[in-house]
């Protein structure tokens, strides 16, 4: 039987598209820009559509860094939630994400290199609605509650221990709204606490007025807070755009002022608290590659 009048060509002009696909991605690493402040802080007129546009954010300035040691490649930043970003990465789309939590179902779906140093979360609640202590609280306690109310954002890791006892408590999981429209939801009483990282909790309540009635406790659940990493489709072009990220994160993590971006969005209690920790991760970062 011939085939159908024209149907050679379709198919030729589909193999075609592939092809000028493949090209086009083949030196371009392709930035999902996800997060709010202070990871991305949108310039005037919306979010960057170009490396020279980025903002002082945190994650803003380790995607310039990460460009400029990889001239050779174009870099293009694109705006999305971070529920698109997963489900493009698990379609296959090529995509590099510059702050993912590593987990055995992100390695499933992507290749890694550590990027950023992790700094403790705290737990941030209404004023006054759990009394000070001097060494916290446990995650895992407040979770066993009936009478409080955690929430969990969905598609989003807090690291490997908080992640677990979320899961094993059958935790609320649900879309939330970043920096200060959430915190306007917990002083409302739609929850009664959050996990979150002090340098967003500042950024939102400095933004905020009037600033919102809140207090921030410790959390006793991690032993050491998990590091962020750069995460790039597990595609073929995926493990070459890695290799060529870590290469220039090791290039990036050797320079004195490696931890100057993560340094200005932390208050300055936990920077003298961690500064240590930070200059070591970024010496030992800088010694060899890691790509999971």
């Amino acid at each position: 039987m011939s085939s159908r009048p024209g149907s050679g060509h379709c198919a030729l002009f589909a193999l075609l598209l592939l092809a000028t696909s493949a090209l086009a991605t083949a030196d371009t690493v392709r930035w999902a820009v996800v997060d709010g402040p202070p990871f991305h802080v949108d310039p005037p007129g919306g979010p960057a559509r170009s490396v020279d546009a980025l903002g002082d954010g945190l994650t803003d300035r380790l995607i310039a860094r990460l460009a400029s040691e990889l001239p050779q490649w174009r870099h293009e930043l694109l705006p999305m939630s971070r529920r698109q970003l997963w489900a493009r990465i698990a379609s296959g789309e090529a995509l590099c994400y510059a702050d993912a939590i590593v987990t055995p179902e992100r390695l499933k779906m992507t290749y890694m290199s550590l990027a950023t140093v992790g700094t403790p979360m705290v737990l941030a609640v209404r004023k006054g609605s759990l009394p000070p202590r001097k060494e916290g609280y446990r995650l895992a306690e407040l979770l066993a509650r009936s009478d409080l109310r955690g929430a969990f954002e969905a598609q989003r890791s807090y690291g490997l221990e908080i992640d677990g006892l979320v899961r094993d408590a059958r935790a609320p999981v649900m879309p939330l709204p970043q920096g200060p429209q959430v915190l306007r939801m917990l002083e409302a009483g739609r929850m009664d606490y959050l996990v979150e990282y002090p340098k967003v909790l500042q950024y939102a309540q400095e933004r905020m007025q009037p600033a919102p009635a809140l207090d921030f406790h410790a959390l006793r659940d991690i032993a050491e807070p998990a590091p962020a990493a750069v995460a790039c489709t597990r595609t073929a072009w995926g493990l070459r755009a890695i290799r060529a990220i870590d290469g220039a994160i090791r290039r990036a993590s050797a320079r004195p002022d490696a931890t100057a971006a993560h340094r200005r969005w932390l208050p300055p209690s936990v920077a003298a608290e961690q500064a240590a920790r930070m200059e070591r991760f970024y010496r030992e970062r800088a010694a060899y590659s890691d790509v999971k």
